[in-house]
């Protein structure tokens, strides 16, 4: 009779290990960049001011539409992809000015990083100047700074987050 409980121990453990780990095709086993303090989740009226503590911010309140995936070189006020990162999506914020040829990769990278769970690269750009590093990586309460672009170092921080928001939705 032991051994009944023994299997079932085993087959229970089994079945914890397997939902902590399973990913999607995109997600890769890391996780990278490093943890920002939560500031929130509510949805604010688009246009209301929001202040966030971490420039440029991982988490907090956000407008209640979130942007479709793309680049976005004229830019998107904060609001809006904090609310996709809270759907899981990776933003990459980059200080301007960037040149057209480096706009050209972003381009290329969201057209062919892994689709998420949903079927589409959860991918947004936007140009960020309040920070101190010329690019960072965000994952909800997640960043990885780059001083230099690295499209491998990006790559690898969406396989970590993508579809990992606290909102499972597309």
């Amino acid at each position: 009779m032991w051994w009944v409980v023994a299997a079932a121990l085993v087959i229970i453990a089994g079945g914890a290990w397997w939902a902590v780990s399973s990913r999607t095709s995109a997600q890769g086993g890391t996780n990278l960049g490093d943890p920002v303090p939560d500031e929130g989740r509510e949805h604010v009226a688009i246009g209301t001011p929001i202040q966030y503590r971490a420039q440029p911010p991982a988490s907090g309140s956000h407008y209640p539409s979130p942007l479709a995936p793309g680049v976005y070189p004229d830019g998107r006020l904060p609001g809006f992809w904090v609310h996709n990162l809270e759907h899981g999506y990776v933003v990459l914020v980059y200080k301007p000015p960037v040149s057209p040829a480096l706009l050209d990769q972003f381009d290329g990278m969201e057209r062919t990083f892994p689709k998420s769970k949903y079927g589409y690269a959860k991918l947004v750009v936007v140009p960020y100047s309040e920070m101190p590093h010329p690019f960072a990586a965000l994952a909800w309460d997640r960043r990885l700074w780059l001083d230099a672009f690295d499209r491998q170092k990006v790559l690898a921080f969406y396989r970590a987050h993508v579809d990992r928001g606290p909102e499972d939705v597309p």
